[in-house]
């Protein structure tokens, strides 16, 4: 027999929901409820299945095997209905073979999960990437060309970009402070979710070998500059992934995130780096995958005090990074003089690929305080980036003329972008820098870059996970 009022009485029981969704409906097994917060998709849950019951003033969260779900309390028909559907719920679990011993975990859950736990590695995690942000801003590019990842620059002994680029961010154009916005948002809600049951050095463990992880993996596919703390984050979606299917009924309802919103996640990112080829899909992956085997390592016995092995690896991490950010801060200051004997010496960068040396000749010829031998050491860049093109990249070809514009060599600049533009017909960008070659745009007013399609980024323009020049990959 089933009621259409909020009652429980015979073998079944329903409580309305507004609109067009079907009511929660209790039954001899288990229970039918809306899958997500305000889809119309509907999920059977039993009674066995169930982990947790946690009710807020938000609505009911019900954690089960397979996920989490929550009813909003807005969702009912009757205000107070989450808190009779919670009793109902209680009730049925007390029928069970196992049902008392059930209840007196889900009370300890529910106690666990109302513990307030100050995330601090997330937050100090936060921290050091505004400081380090707020340090490119200052201080110039110098800061992103110490501390980016180069793949060659690593194998070359700069072991230190391995960490310090999983800190750095875009920067030099309008989607910067969008990237490190987004990073930091995504940090503070999925570090969170990550550092409560873990706790804080487990997850600078997780922090850390996220971020190797994700530098790594886009240097084997390829990606020769990449910056941006997503590589971390994508790390943190990995260990709830590993968290959720591995200790689902260990972890309190309010700690945990629906499965399905996290695949969401991924599915979009995957989209997103095959239609914005600036993001560093590679480096998400790798971060992923990093961050689940590490939390695999680190959460056999989540429920119990922290080794001290554990604690003492998480120290390492901590030492480490700040060595690694005390190295780039040092490279940092001597980058333009590297720059320079780059120039007179090609031999010292023997393994770096002509979009590497672009990038170099691009942040000398652009910066705003740059010397007259810094042009030069800019313009022995370029020619090499050019020659070993064959003259045939017109984003190349670009920064040579660039840099001969500076240098005030204005017909050879014009000569040098009309190869981009027979290369590149249909690019307004080379045609607008012509203009200002030829005088009939003003000197400063360089043109915007727009990429389009798989085309490269102007190394001015990194995308949301790189750094400029390269073309930057964001992460």
């Amino acid at each position: 027999m089933t009621f259409s009022f909020d009652s429980f009485a015979g073998t079944a029981c329903e409580y309305r929901l507004r609109g067009e969704r079907r009511p929660v409906l209790l039954d001899d097994r288990g229970v039918r409820h809306p899958r997500s917060a305000r889809g119309l998709a509907e999920s059977y849950t039993r009674y066995e299945d169930i982990t947790d019951l946690a009710l807020t003033p938000y609505g009911l969260w019900l954690g089960a095997l397979d996920s989490v779900y929550v009813i909003p309390r807005a969702s009912f028909a009757n205000y107070d209905a989450p808190e009779r559907l919670l009793e109902a719920l209680r009730a049925r679990l007390a029928e069970l073979p196992d049902g008392q011993r059930r209840l007196e975990k889900m009370q300890r859950l529910d106690a666990l999960g109302r513990r307030a736990r100050v995330p601090r590695a997330t937050w100090a995690l936060m921290a050091l990437c505004v400081g380090v942000y707020l340090a490119q801003l200052l201080l110039g590019v110098e800061v992103t060309l110490a501390g980016r990842y180069s793949p060659e620059l690593v194998a070359g002994g700069d072991l230190w970009r391995l960490l310090t680029a999983n800190l750095l961010h875009s920067q030099g154009q309008p989607l910067s402070f969008l990237h490190i916005t987004l990073n930091l948002l995504a940090l503070w809600i999925v570090g969170a979710f990550v550092e409560r049951p873990l706790g804080s050095s487990r997850t600078i463990l997780v922090m850390g070998v996220a971020g190797v992880g994700a530098m790594f993996t886009a240097g084997l596919f390829g990606e020769e500059s990449v910056v941006g703390a997503s590589g971390i984050v994508f790390g943190l979606v990995g260990a709830m992934l590993w968290l959720d299917y591995r200790h689902a009924a260990e972890l309190p309802a309010l700690w945990r995130f629906p499965r399905r919103s996290l695949w969401a996640l991924l599915a979009f990112n995957a989209v997103l780096g095959v239609v914005l080829p600036v993001i560093s899909l590679a480096a998400h992956v790798g971060g992923l995958v990093a961050g689940a085997l590490a939390t695999a390592l680190v959460s056999r016995q989540i429920s119990r005090r922290i080794p001290t092995l554990t604690r003492a690896l998480a120290g390492v991490v901590v030492v480490l990074t700040a060595a690694s950010v005390a190295a780039a801060i040092a490279d940092s200051f001597a980058i333009r003089r590297a720059i320079e004997r780059y120039a007179i010496d090609p031999s010292l960068l023997p393994n770096l690929s002509p979009e590497e040396l672009n990038y170099y000749a691009w942040t000398l010829a652009t910066s705003p305080d740059v010397t007259e031998r810094q042009l030069q050491s800019a313009l022995q860049i370029a020619e090499r980036a050019v020659r070993e093109t064959h003259r045939s990249v017109p984003e190349i070809l670009d920064t040579l003329a660039e840099v001969q514009f500076q240098l005030g060599l204005d017909a050879d600049a014009i000569r040098t972008i009309d190869e981009a533009i027979r290369l590149d017909p249909e690019e307004t960008y080379y045609r607008e820098q012509r203009r200002r070659f030829s005088g009939e745009r003003a000197r400063d007013d360089r043109p915007e870059y727009v990429p389009r399609g798989d085309r490269d980024p102007r190394p001015t323009d990194p995308p949301i996970e790189t750094e400029p020049g390269n073309p930057e990959l964001t992460a």
